[in-house]
């Protein structure tokens, strides 16, 4: 079943899920998560012991489907021609071919893969390759060590990013360069303003900046609406989805790019008051993707 709204008019109760209604203009389908098959995942990882956790991880949601296990960049790739996975756990440093060449060739190469979504798991906490990595096309860029959830979390919004498509994505890979998707546009943001992607608020924080982002509206029903989407989406109360966007914003306060961070905070927190409230913050960055949608930065 796919529908498509026609604006943010009311929500509705589809089987005990709370479902968030989005305007047609941003291409936006919504798909009950019960009629999906399994996700499909490969994991591309040289060290025994992180490849066989990341597998434990996979094959403890009744909902995921582990398709293979490579430990270089070969057998990844001969993975990915055979299973054609919709998700790759994919490290960077791996013997043979590594994981830049993994995912150029994912990128170039139609025949491989197509429409898998390019999870990195690396120990290269850079943000120069990370940025890469994302304008290569990569979801995310998971930092070791990480922790359970922050892979489950990863791997089911990546498969949400599906659900809720958009024309501007990867369309080709050859010679066009088309407009980025918002979500790797708010990740790759993320990133400059410091936000460890390990913590759960990590999640939270970003999927309040989409809805913003898409629904301005939403900017002043925050509480109200944004929180009780996402809490309703994890299975959490809203209080907790405030208390960990709360200890992200401080966490990465301080840590992320100078420039960036005046560029979308200068003009919009008063010095005295320090770090800008949940609200100032997710309205502030929301605000920045639409000023520079299109732009060749974001």
């Amino acid at each position: 079943m796919a529908q498509k709204s026609t604006g943010f008019t009311h929500e509705i109760l589809e089987k005990g899920k709370w479902v968030l209604w989005f305007p047609v203009s941003y291409g936006v389908f919504i798909r009950g998560l019960e009629e999906m098959d399994k996700i499909t995942i490969a994991i591309a990882e040289d060290q025994e012991y992180t490849r066989e956790t990341l597998a434990r991880i996979v094959e403890s949601q009744e909902d995921f489907a582990l398709v293979g296990t490579a430990q270089n960049g070969e057998e990844a790739l001969h993975l990915l021609r055979q299973h054609n996975p919709q998700i790759l756990l994919l490290d960077m440093l791996m013997p043979l071919v590594d994981g830049k060449e993994v995912m150029r060739q994912l990128r170039t190469n139609d025949t491989i893969s197509p429409g898998t979504k390019v999870i990195v798991v690396s120990a290269a906490d850079k943000r120069e390759l990370a940025a890469e990595m994302f304008a290569m096309g990569a979801i995310y860029y998971i930092v070791k060590p990480f922790d359970e959830q922050t892979i489950i979390q990863s791997i089911r919004t990546a498969l949400d990013q599906e659900i809720l498509s958009y024309d501007t994505g990867w369309e080709s890979t050859k010679t066009d360069t088309p407009k980025k998707p918002l979500e790797h546009r708010i990740t790759e943001l993320m990133l400059l303003l410091g936000v460890p992607a390990h913590l759960r608020g990590y999640q939270y924080l970003r999927e309040a900046i989409f809805i913003v982002a898409t629904l301005p509206d939403t900017r002043h029903q925050i509480a109200k609406v944004v929180y009780e989407q996402i809490a309703g989406e994890h299975g959490v109360t809203a209080s907790t989805v405030e208390r960990a966007v709360r200890h992200a914003i401080e966490t990465a306060w301080g840590r992320g790019d100078m420039d960036t961070m005046d560029q979308i905070f200068g003009y919009t927190v008063q010095a005295s008051k320090g770090r800008p409230t949940n609200t100032e913050y997710i309205a502030a960055v929301a605000d920045y993707l639409k000023l520079t949608e299109g732009s060749a930065e974001f």
